[in-house]
């Protein structure tokens, strides 16, 4: 399925679970309500009751406990919530309690300041890749992706590299089931144009990202694997366009070295 420009933010954002208003007790309520905001940028107490069908006083009851508690905070718009501070707490000790972010960023720091450029580590989710680490090096350019951000599997260097390495059966069930965004002309967005890809990745060790993702950017993105050979994460190293063509004889090898280095650090064995 390919989705055209216009719908490309909307695809590329969280994927929404449905809420029918069958939510039940209050935990299972507030922890919800949560996700609901969480998946959004600001959300309005309108938003809420119509999407869980509580009445207006259960609904702005529970907003104001999870406000209370430092899990919701007042939004940039007036009378919308977002995320509190206790949520940035409770993300980064999930985060750290992950094998892989602790044997990572230990590793990522010397990359960075040696490509000179952006090294961003993410995981998958769905057909996205989630930015999980990042480190910017001492030549670094404003990049869009931050911590959080989701990118479409099809288009990132990070999301090439982990499907490159796949299992083939499991490699091409994805490949007809993987929602395909453009975000630029050079997207690739169907499974003709991105299985050539996938299999030129696992040939030479690292994907391309040829301006697929964000205008006047290019990376370069290598797989994590565990213990079992399995991608479980991608790593890469992302730069302006301009420059990284010819700076990837110097930092492929150091892209490659680092991924190998977590890998390994995750019981992969060669």
């Amino acid at each position: 399925m390919t989705v055209d420009d216009d719908a490309a933010a909307r695809i590329a954002a969280p994927r929404q679970p449905r809420h029918d208003g069958a939510v039940g007790g209050t935990l299972e309520k507030g922890l919800a309500v949560v996700q609901f905001v969480a998946e959004r940028s600001d959300v309005t107490a309108g938003a809420v009751l119509d999407a869980f069908g509580l009445s207006r006083s259960a609904t702005y009851r529970l907003l104001d406990r999870l406000r209370s508690g430092g899990y919701l905070q007042e939004g940039a718009v007036p009378g919308s919530f977002r995320l509190g501070p206790r949520m940035v707490v409770i993300g980064l000790a999930a985060l750290n309690q992950m094998d892989l972010m602790h044997v990572a960023p230990p590793l990522l720091g010397p990359l960075a300041q040696s490509a000179g450029e952006t090294v961003n580590l993410a995981v998958p989710q769905g057909d996205e890749m989630v930015y999980v680490y990042q480190h910017d090096g001492p030549s670094s350019i404003k990049v869009t992706a931050r911590l959080g951000t989701r990118r479409p599997m099809n288009c990132t260097s990070l999301g090439k590299a982990y499907l490159a390495h796949l299992p083939a059966e499991e490699l091409e069930e994805r490949l007809r089931t993987l929602v395909y965004v453009r975000l630029t002309a050079g997207s690739l967005t169907t499974a003709d144009t991105l299985r050539p890809e996938l299999e030129l990745t696992r040939r030479r060790g690292y994907a391309i990202d040829d301006v697929e993702v964000e205008d006047g950017v290019s990376c370069l993105g290598a797989p994590i694997l565990d213990y079992r050979g399995r991608p479980v994460a991608a790593l890469s190293i992302a730069g302006p366009a301009e420059r990284m063509p010819d700076k990837r004889p110097a930092v492929v090898p150091l892209l490659l070295q680092a991924a190998a280095a977590v890998s390994n650090r995750l019981g992969y064995m060669t």
